[in-house]
């Protein structure tokens, strides 16, 4: 997982989200830092505009990832998408 990838989905969940920054730790999930499913929806649409990861269909359990494990997600998604 990539350090830059990690700090732009912080930066996304903190400052266009709001997430309280003090509450997010690398076990806090999406649900935990009070991220709604409208926050959620939004959520993949600007990881869409940053990477150009599409994560639609994994948008219903999203809440219960955390930052590291969301980046992991990108990561396996931008993986197949190089593959393919």
């Amino acid at each position: 997982m990539s350090a830059d990838l990690r700090a732009t989905l912080t930066r996304i969940v903190v400052e266009d989200l709001e997430a309280d920054a003090s509450a997010l730790t690398d076990e806090s999930t999406l649900a935990a830092l009070d991220l709604d499913s409208l926050a959620i929806a939004e959520l993949v649409i600007r990881i869409k505009e940053e990477t150009g990861v599409d994560l639609g269909s994994e948008e219903t359990s999203m809440g219960e990832l955390t930052i590291p494990a969301l980046a992991g997600l990108v990561t396996t998604a931008l993986a197949g998408e190089r593959s393919a």
